[in-house]
């Protein structure tokens, strides 16, 4: 049967009008969809100056602290498994958070808030964000450590100090750039030059932007941290923001702003020492029944270490390297704790430059393959010191003038610590092998490439 162009019009006026209902209807039932899009936060508060770090067990638990400009009523912390499908918010956890108030000057308070995730599984990516239910930040991630002795890298940056926000920026942003899968950032105190200065602290956070929300920040206490407003009387204490914007695990010696601690992770005992009790020796009789139980703390902590690896951290150096420097009760009091023990490795920071040494024991260089450690000292900021030669026969390499960071790999059997300028550039490195219970030390060697990380 043939059909004429009208008879054929006449069937698609029907059918063009069906399939228009049909759409329209479709439209109407999709319009009462709710729609799930979040808002922007108002501006007292929107979340800020969000950090992670941890007081727990880094294979299960994370800690997230943040501020407001404006205190929240109901501080909260949303998790859920990291997926590429954007329904994740549907499966979200929520966890309240302790709630703090913050006195930040010129008649400024500010709302502080620490959640604590706990129960979390081992080796595991996961996305959060921060608000209070109503005004939310943007989802930021974090990954658990394993909680078996696995390979890791980590970051490790000396003073950020000075000009932060303007000259220290780049260097930790070329720090993340090279090693964006770092379980954690090492840092060795002086990060900003007066720990009272909440505008100082601004510029560090501007700087670490998200960095900081999404790999921990494990810092020790430096001198800067404790320096005060001009006028001031000096003392020991350290700032509340010190205190409210740094996570760390409360199991230090129990001295008053101290805020020494240690954590494991994956194979490796990290202690975070705060030194600044044994840095004007002037003090020291004054100081010695504090220092005693600090000592006493330390020995406790390496003597209690099931982990195959020991890093220290602290501020000032052990051998110094600036400033005509020499602290002398330092070592009397703690090398031989360090040396007794087996420490592999010491991270230090305070006399900006970039110095490393050769394995020592007992105050002198010893073969890399016998007991002894090495020692770190890096800056990262722009503020720098001349060369003191008292300790240079102890170093492998130095290298002045120039802002520096440093990736360190580690697995059950070696340590690799390889050290960077801002443009990337491989400018020093060492390895360290376990045999035997103790490791040994040598050079990179000349050909070996920064390709070769452990990933």
């Amino acid at each position: 049967m043939t059909l004429s162009r009208r008879s054929i019009l006449g069937l698609s006026v029907p059918l063009c009008s069906a399939l228009a209902l049909k759409a329209q209807e479709a439209k109407s039932n999709t319009e009462k969809l709710p729609r799930k899009w979040g808002a922007a936060p108002t501006a007292e508060f929107a979340p800020q100056r969000v950090i992670l770090g941890w007081t727990g067990d880094p294979a299960h638990t994370q800690a997230i602290t943040w501020r407001t400009d404006k205190r929240a009523e109901t501080p909260q912390v949303q998790f859920a498994p990291a997926s590429a499908n954007p329904d994740f918010v549907s499966g979200a956890a929520t966890v309240p958070a302790k709630a703090g108030s913050l006195d930040v000057g010129e008649g400024r308070t500010v709302g502080t808030y620490r959640a604590n995730l706990q129960g979390l599984k081992p080796d595991t990516h996961y996305l959060y964000r921060a608000g209070d239910g109503k005004n939310w930040g943007e989802w930021f991630e974090f990954h658990t450590a394993s909680d078996q002795p696995q390979k890791f890298r980590f970051l490790y940056v000396g003073d950020a100090q000075n000009d932060i926000k303007s000259r220290w920026s780049r260097v930790i942003r070329a720090a993340y750039a090279k090693a964006p899968n770092s379980a954690f950032i090492i840092h060795a105190g002086d990060l900003v030059a007066s720990g009272y200065r909440d505008d100082l602290w601004g510029e560090w956070y501007d700087s670490m932007e998200f960095i900081a929300a999404t790999i921990p920040s494990l810092a020790v206490v430096g001198n800067h941290e404790l320096e005060k407003p001009a006028g001031t009387p000096k003392s020991l204490a350290l700032p509340a923001i010190w205190k409210q914007e740094f996570a760390y695990p409360q199991n230090g010696p129990g001295l008053p702003e101290n805020e020494s601690y240690y954590f494991d992770y994956q194979g490796v005992r990290f202690l975070s020492l705060n030194v600044n009790l044994l840095e004007n020796e002037k003090n020291f009789d004054a100081n010695r029944p504090a220092i005693g139980q600090m000592v006493a703390w330390v020995d406790k902590a390496l003597d209690n270490n099931p982990n195959r690896w020991t890093i220290v951290t602290q501020h000032q150096g052990m051998y110094s390297m600036a400033e005509k420097r020499n602290y002398v009760k330092m070592r009397e009091m703690l090398l031989p704790t360090y040396e007794k023990y087996g420490v592999d490795l010491v991270l230090q920071g305070h006399d900006h430059l970039y110095a490393r040494s050769h394995k020592i024991a007992g105050g002198k260089v010893v073969a890399g393959d016998a007991r002894g450690i090495v020692y770190m000292i890096s800056v990262s900021g722009p503020k720098m010191y001349e060369v003191t030669p008292t300790f240079e026969p102890l170093m492998a390499k130095v290298i002045p003038h120039t802002q520096m960071f440093q990736t360190i790999d580690v697995d059950q059997n070696k340590l690799v610590l390889r050290a960077y300028s801002p443009e990337s550039e491989q400018l020093d490195g060492f390895q360290l092998e376990k045999k035997g219970g103790h490791s040994i030390y040598s050079e990179l060697p000349k050909t070996e490439t920064a390709d070769a990380a452990v990933e």
